[in-house]
């Protein structure tokens, strides 16, 4: 069978990038392949995925595990940044570094390109994928931001969670809330390290309006951590300012596409609580703190909305709620026009893993 390493942020507590892995996992093993993962837990990776795990910090496992596979499968997930930290592309491009000297094939697959606001960060993008198989970017704007530091032939594909089965739930009367705590700015320490700094102007902001919201539409609202080490305090912090009662929940990495898809309308701070609502075609309301979440929205067509995170942005959420509620037949078209997408993860896959 065909040995597989794959490089990523996985076995954090952020179900986004564990969607991610399912995902990409699930296309390796459909062709064949064993597949042996870099975590951040390798226990906890191993009993929630079936595959071994590698930890991150073992450097001279590695170095052999990358001599002894077939190939490197790089990504997805938003790897390619330099905004939460200066360690971040140092640390995960040292995984192809040691590809490139023990002459295995690598590609990148799924990623995520931003913010590269540095000198440096371009450089190490550059030098980073020079060689790979092939390179495949899950919006415009990260091939855009990967062509503009020098690197060619960047596909446009899709996220590698997009690639997951439609959930089997039931859509409920119900009003679904994905936040996550409001971070700015280049930090040293990386997100997981940080503790919550959103404001309580932002908190108050989002109270009301989504007592507005429940009011307005007649749906209770429903919060779901995807990060619940971080996620939880935020929204107990919000529910508590409500007037309205809510309700939490912190789902698994098997259960949360369900948790999210048993909902009328989404609101998504989080990224993959879009992709959830995407997936189950339920209409959302993104609230933008990053390009990609931007670029998300596009997709929905009429069954998505775009807000900022800001007291006055969060405002809006209301009348975006009523603007999206029964338009789930553009969020289905977004999905088909993203599975469409996905087919440029599977064009590398195949090259990288062929005979």
């Amino acid at each position: 069978m065909t040995r597989v390493l794959v490089a990523a942020w996985i076995g954090s507590t952020n179900l986004g990038d564990e969607l991610v892995f399912t995902g990409l996992r699930a296309k390796l093993t459909a062709r064949g392949a064993t597949v042996t993962a870099v975590s951040v837990d390798p226990p906890a990776t191993a009993a929630a995925h079936g595959v071994q795990a590698l930890d991150h910090r073992d450097l001279v496992g590695l170095i052999n595990t990358v001599g002894d596979a077939d190939a490197v499968v790089f990504g997805g997930g938003g790897l390619l940044q330099d905004e939460t930290s200066p360690l971040n592309l140092p640390y995960h491009l040292s995984r192809l570094a040691v590809a490139r000297r023990r002459a295995t094939p690598f590609a990148a697959v799924g990623v995520g390109a931003g913010r590269l606001d540095t000198r440096l960060g371009r450089t190490l993008v550059r030098r980073g994928l020079r060689g790979a198989v092939g390179v495949t970017a899950r919006d415009a704007e990260s091939v855009r931001l990967l062509e503009a530091v020098g690197l060619r032939g960047v596909q446009l594909a899709a996220d590698l969670a997009v690639g997951l089965p439609t959930p089997e739930a039931a859509a409920l009367d119900r009003l679904v809330v994905c936040l996550r705590p409001w971070s700015a700015g280049r930090k040293r320490l990386p997100a997981g390290l940080r503790g919550d700094a959103t404001p309580d102007a932002l908190v108050d902001a989002a109270a009301r309006a989504l007592d507005e919201a429940a009011d307005v539409t007649g749906l209770p609202v429903h919060f779901v951590a995807l990060q619940s080490d971080r996620d939880d305090a935020l929204h107990r912090r919000v529910a508590d300012r409500m007037a309205a009662a809510a309700t939490t929940a912190a789902p698994g990495v098997g259960d949360v596409l369900a948790e999210i898809a048993r909902s009328r309308v989404v609101v998504a701070m989080r990224y993959h609580g879009g992709i959830g609502a995407l997936l189950a075609a339920r209409p959302c309301v993104l609230i933008g703190y990053a390009p990609k979440v931007d670029a998300l929205a596009r997709e929905l067509g009429a069954g998505g909305a775009l807000l900022d995170w800001s007291p006055a942005g969060i405002a809006g959420l209301p009348k975006a709620v009523e603007a999206v509620i029964g338009h789930q037949d553009a969020v289905a078209a977004g999905r088909q026009r993203l599975r469409s997408r996905d087919a440029a993860n599977d064009a590398v896959l195949d090259r990288l893993l062929g005979p």
